[in-house]
């Protein structure tokens, strides 16, 4: 296992924990979670599966980056609310809940991804050069990354008055960027060339995203909407694979093996 610090696997890290708590949210949603203490335990325990897969996938000191990961996302949380027209509104006008809801999410999230990267560590050591695990790292760092970008891209847009874009555009751009910089970090931190993988991560993550907003609109899917989204499924799992073979082609190969 490679001892020095990698920032590609911050990264990576990064979307794998955010993957791993949106997972818990959507999880609450499906046992239709009524406790808050039991909702912020499933955010844990998504976080300590992402910390936990982080740390397999991290070619560098593995629980450093999966705690850096983690601090960002609740970072991302924090600065989508301070520095967001829409996020500004919602804290001056239930303040205490904000803080609450943040400070709840942060230590969910970061005592979960280090517990969960400790676990790792311990359990399993070294991780493996075989790119057949790629594809769960793939399609959580695809589900991350593109429920990151979208939401934060949905705030902006919100934010914004006279814009010529509307939400589905937003929603369709920043499900396309999440992709693309899920595969860059996914490609970048390989340890071997998981094309494949990434091609089929890729889809599975963002049915993953879809997934989420269908439960956030609480619809069911109806069948055009439904074939609409494999389609657009193919296409993330296409810029997924584009993303990963640039970032295996600038950073990867280099440090295969």
């Amino acid at each position: 296992m490679t001892k020095g610090f990698s920032f590609a696997s911050v990264i990576l890290s990064y979307f794998l924990i955010g993957g791993g708590m949106f997972t818990g949210t959507l999880l609450t949603s499906y046992l239709h979670v009524d406790s808050e203490y039991v909702a912020y335990g499933l955010l844990a325990l998504g976080a300590l599966v992402g910390g936990f897969i982080a740390a397999r996938a991290s070619r560098g000191s593995t629980v450093a980056e999966p705690a850096l990961g983690a601090v960002l996302v609740v970072g991302s949380i924090v600065g989508l609310g301070a520095l967001t027209p829409y996020g500004q509104l919602l804290w001056g006008s239930a303040h205490d809940q904000t803080l609450k809801f943040v400070a709840s999410v942060g230590v969910a999230g970061v005592v979960g991804a280090l517990v969960g990267a400790s676990l790792s560590e311990k359990l399993f050591g070294e991780s493996t050069t075989s790119s057949v695990p790629w594809l769960l790292y793939t399609a959580l760092t695809t589900f991350g990354s593109s429920v990151l970008v979208v939401l934060l891209s949905s705030l902006v847009f919100m934010s914004e008055r006279g814009s010529s874009l509307n939400m589905v555009s937003v929603i369709l751009i920043g499900m396309a960027v999440g992709c693309l910089l899920g595969g860059i970090a996914v490609g970048a931190s390989a340890r071997a060339r998981p094309l494949l993988a990434a091609f089929l991560g890729g889809g599975i993550g963002i049915a993953g995203l879809f997934t989420l907003i269908a439960r956030a609109q609480s619809q069911p899917m109806e069948k055009d909407a439904t074939i609409g989204f494999i389609v657009l499924a193919v296409g993330g799992s296409i810029v997924t694979l584009i993303g990963t073979a640039i970032g295996w082609a600038a950073i990867g190969r280099r440090q295969a093996g």
